[in-house]
């Protein structure tokens, strides 16, 4: 086991020690970035009871979601008579509000209708596509025109925009071969993007979102890259960003790794939220909030993916890292697993609940993290300042520590993550050394709360000022509670001189 061992690095923490002892009752805190809206794709629910099923959205609601995205399929609500019937999405949308939720509505995909080639394609017995996932349906074939497609829309919104907040348009349309048949076109996608904007502010005023864009093009499969893909929208409609309110991607690591893991020309799952930005800013749109609308870790070793103590694992260290990093909407796929008689169905197994219904350690872990860092803030990325390893490129290695603050508590998010490339990868053996680092928290308080990721407590006392923690891959919380502040800004700064002192005596012997 290696070990880490902070030397040499007085001048910088000493930094450190002074900016989070002064800063522990500082105003700026309360500017800093709030944690994103928590929501999850509810497939997998397979209780048909209304009872039942507004129980299992009640599950997610106390591990701290507060939104399900629906899908809401042309196909499936507009009538040979070209009316509208929303029963069914009425009916789920009811239960989703009667569990304390709110929804964010996938609007998609073709209707055949609509569109010549899909239509001669439903007219045979391909019509459904390739179980399990439908590849080649009918209904992935994009309207040859968008106007109906906007109007689809807009008479969602016009019958269920008071239960929404949101509108996503369309699913991982850059995946031509998949959602957007024959194969991706940013352009026409464009179109429909704009038409549909402008259809549903006809009528209200809920957020559009430009699609969730597979961020990764996967070297065997033909499509285009999530910010490629968004590039090319807008060099076919240069004013692009009036006709979306966010920016929707998924960041899935094919194949499964972790997130922070870096891949050449792949990056990392929290990589992909800045090369997202930087499209973004390219065209004078850098403050349009990203939102990640598809994350998850599927629990299958067979079809490459992890075991159930990983996937919990990465699900503590995605929401700290997508809250730090600003991300607005933080979206899980997805609440159970499904039916798998081939036992390589990947897709399969995605679920923070298995298929009898149990809660899988991943449950454990969304509870703690919504308990730790909900309804705080983020203050600051302490990693640099502490000199914490950085990692490399295919290595592993790097470390984290992210502050986050409310009034009354100060919960640091330490981790370091090992991975490998093959760490995850099925039958392979597992790469990742068992790292960890010793990382010094200042605490003032007389006793502070050590919570590993699935919610065990252990208490310590600092010992001068200071609380060492052993990070490794599973994260730990380290939560002071904080008294309000008193005495003047000359107080507080002698505080902060004292522990630098102590924390300069210690890095010295």
């Amino acid at each position: 086991m290696a070990q880490w061992r902070l030397r040499g690095i007085a001048g910088s923490a000493c930094g450190l020690v002074l900016a989070l002892a002064a800063g522990a009752s500082a105003d700026p805190v309360l500017t800093a970035r709030g944690p994103g809206t928590v929501a999850f794709t509810a497939h997998g629910i397979h209780e048909s009871q209304p009872a039942k099923r507004i129980a299992a959205y009640r599950r997610l609601r106390m591990a701290g979601v507060r939104a399900i995205r629906l899908d809401v399929t042309w196909a499936d609500v507009e009538r040979p008579d070209g009316g509208f019937d929303f029963s069914e999405p009425d009916r789920e949308i009811a239960l989703i509000r009667r569990a304390g939720l709110r929804v964010i509505a996938l609007l998609g995909y073709g209707h055949p209708r609509h569109s010549a080639a899909g239509g001669a394609l439903a007219a045979t017995p391909a019509s459904g596509g390739v179980p399990p996932l439908g590849l080649g349906s009918a209904r992935h074939f994009p309207p040859d025109d968008p106007e109906p497609f906007a109007r689809f829309a807009q008479a969602a919104a016009r019958h269920l925009g008071p239960e929404v907040m949101a509108w996503e348009v369309w699913n991982e349309q850059n995946v031509g071969w998949r959602f957007w048949l024959p194969r991706e076109d940013p352009a026409a996608y464009a179109r429909l993007l704009c038409a549909t904007r402008t259809a549903i502010r006809r009528v209200e005023r809920t957020p559009v979102v430009f699609g969730g864009v597979f961020v990764t093009a996967v070297s065997d499969q033909p499509h285009m890259s999530g910010p490629e893909f968004v590039e090319r929208a807008y060099r076919a409609i240069p004013r692009l960003g009036r006709c979306f309110d966010a920016l929707a991607y998924h960041p899935y690591p094919y194949p499964f790794t972790a997130p922070e893991l870096d891949a050449p020309v792949r990056g990392s799952v929290l990589a992909a939220a800045e090369a997202m930005r930087a499209v973004l800013r390219r065209h004078r749109d850098g403050r349009t909030p990203l939102w990640i609308t598809e994350i998850g870790w599927p629990t299958h070793e067979r079809a490459y993916g992890v075991d159930e103590a990983k996937q919990a694992q990465y699900v503590a260290r995605m929401q700290a890292a997508s809250f730090a990093q600003g991300i607005e909407v933080l979206n899980w796929y997805t609440y159970g697993d499904g039916a798998d008689p081939s036992g390589a169905n990947q897709e399969a197994h995605f679920g923070f609940f298995r298929a009898d219904g149990s809660p899988k350690p991943a449950y454990r872990a969304l509870s703690t993290s919504w308990r730790m860092l909900g309804w705080s803030r983020f203050v600051a990325d302490r990693s640099g300042a502490l000199g914490l390893p950085t990692g490399g490129s295919l290595q592993g290695g790097r470390a984290f520590a992210l502050e986050f603050r409310r009034r009354t508590r100060r919960v640091v998010a330490v981790w370091i993550a090992p991975e490998a490339p093959a760490s995850d990868q099925g039958g392979l053996p597992d790469e990742a050394p068992r790292e960890t680092v010793s990382v010094p928290i200042t605490a003032r308080a007389g006793a502070v709360d050590v919570f590993d990721h699935l919610g065990r407590r252990r208490r310590v006392r600092p010992q001068r000022g200071l609380v060492w923690v052993a990070a490794g891959p599973e994260l730990r919380y380290v939560v002071e509670r904080l008294r309000p502040a008193a005495g003047s800004s000359a107080s507080r700064a002698a505080v902060a001189s004292r522990q630098a002192a102590t924390f300069r005596s210690l890095m010295s012997s």
